[in-house]
């Protein structure tokens, strides 16, 4: 009896609980099928406010997929995308974000810019169309490239103008400096010129009145013998003739000092500032020069010259100290009749030209210089003078053509001299003989440099020391 009842309660407490998931379903039912036609509602509704931005048929095409990428790419939604880069466009087009296409043209249209229309090549009437007209029918792309292109071409002819300019202002400041130069040298010439006629007007009127004084001593004397006894007649006349081969004597004398002085007036130029050949051509932009120097008149690689506007300008100073030249060229290729030189250093507003003459008081053309070179020298401008460094300036000598003697002979033409040797101290009585042997070699060296220097100067041999002998070959 107890089992029956508990299987009823069994059976009925499953009853229950089926009925009460039944009720569970129902109610889920219900709200599910709810909620399917409220998403459904709003489903249709978000179709019909998404065809009012883009439809089925647009949504297929290739160029909206790539914008809905590109936003996709940026975190955007493609209406946003769309709208930044219209507002992108219409501000780098007008300067404003808000406004479309039209309204952009519209305020392109108010724009004239006549600088756009000749560099797109505009034919249309009006001196100042408008932005809008340039660009119907072509991209802003092609305006902008050719209005490029023809600020280009303005900015060519601003810069061939600029250097036009240039070269005209150096021209003219080139020809002033040579203008400048010749009238400085003609006042010159003329101060010489009249200070040599006032030295020979001085001359004639001290030999006029010398002359007046010997005639008024000679009538006095005259006087005085015709007062006097004949017996005196013999003597004077005695005198008289004296008096005459002594005036013979002071007019020979005359004629020698002035046949001396016109000799110094008249002598040749030294052979050290004698021209050696000219510039013929010149290129600027490579930095060369051509010279009518060539193989046939013995030149070498390596060759620097001296460059002077004229041979005037070759002339030393009162100190016999010779200008430096304009430029330095030095030989990179030799020619039969012509070489090509590079030029080494140029003044500033003084190029090279054509017609500019050259000097090398080692080289010549048609002879062979010789040369006594004594002293120290710094070849290599280091501030310290060697005679090592002599030896070096000799085989540059003999490379060029020159000889080099040891001794102040007859044919000798030029004395290179360098610094005076330094004679050390005396070395103490107990000193090695290789010290005593080095310091008498030294005493030696110096009276021969200070004797080669008194015999330059008693027979006017031309002396060059090193910065003189730099200057006129062109050293650098």
């Amino acid at each position: 009896m107890a089992g029956r009842g508990g299987a009823g309660v069994g059976i009925v407490v499953t009853i229950s609980i089926l009925s009460i998931l039944s009720l569970g379903l129902f109610v889920s039912t219900i709200i599910f099928y709810g909620n399917l036609n409220k998403v459904t509602g709003e489903r249709d509704s978000a179709k019909q406010g998404l065809s009012e931005y883009i439809n089925a048929q647009e949504r297929q095409d290739p160029r909206i997929s790539a914008i809905a990428d590109k936003a996709r790419a940026e975190k955007q939604t493609v209406v946003g995308y769309l709208a930044d880069s219209l507002g992108q466009a219409t501000s780098t087009i007008s300067g404003s974000k808000s406004g479309a296409y039209t309204d952009v043209m519209d305020r392109l249209d108010k724009v004239q810019f006549p600088g756009v229309a000749r560099a797109t090549g505009w034919g249309g009437q009006g001196d100042a169309p408008s932005v809008k007209t340039i660009v119907a029918g072509k991209s802003f792309e092609q305006v902008l490239s050719q209005a490029d292109t023809y600020i280009a071409s303005l900015q060519g002819q601003i810069d061939s103008a600029r250097k036009a300019k240039e070269i005209a202002e150096n021209d003219l400041k080139n020809e002033m400096e040579r203008s400048k130069a010749r009238d400085e040298a003609h006042r010159a010439t003329l101060a010489a010129i009249n200070d040599e006629l006032q030295r020979y007007r001085n001359e004639v009127e001290s030999y006029r009145t010398g002359t007046e004084q010997q005639r008024t001593d000679m009538g006095a004397r005259v006087d005085r013998i015709r007062q006097e006894a004949s017996t005196r007649e013999t003597q004077l006349l005695d005198r008289v003739t004296g008096l005459e081969e002594s005036n013979q004597r002071l007019q020979n004398q005359l004629e020698v000092l002035r046949g001396d002085r016109k000799k110094d007036l008249f002598q040749g130029r030294p052979e050290e500032s004698l021209v050696d050949g000219r510039v013929v051509a010149v290129d600027a932009a490579a930095g060369t020069a051509t010279i009518n120097l060539g193989r046939q008149d013995k030149i070498r690689v390596g060759l620097t010259f001296a460059v002077y506007e004229e041979p005037s300008a070759i002339r030393p100073d009162e100190q016999g100290n010779y200008p430096r030249g304009k430029a330095s060229l030095e030989v990179i290729r030799i020619d039969e009749t012509s070489a090509v030189c590079r030029v080494v250093t140029e003044r500033a507003g003084n190029p090279v030209v054509k017609g500019d003459v050259l000097a090398n008081a080692v080289y010549d053309p048609k002879k062979e210089y010789k040369f006594l070179v004594i002293g120290n020298f710094d070849a290599n401008r280091d501030g310290v003078a060697t005679d090592g460094e002599r030896q070096n300036l000799v085989a540059t000598i003999r490379e060029w053509g020159g000889s080099v003697s040891d001794e102040l002979t007859g044919d000798v033409d030029f004395l290179i001299m360098g610094e005076r040797p330094t004679l050390p101290p005396e070395p103490p009585i107990n000193a090695p003989i290789a010290v005593v042997e080095q310091y008498v070699r030294a005493q030696q060296t110096i009276a021969r440099y200070d004797e080669l220097f008194r015999q330059a100067a008693s027979t006017s041999l031309p002396v060059l020391n090193e910065n003189r002998l730099r200057t006129l070959i062109g050293g650098y």
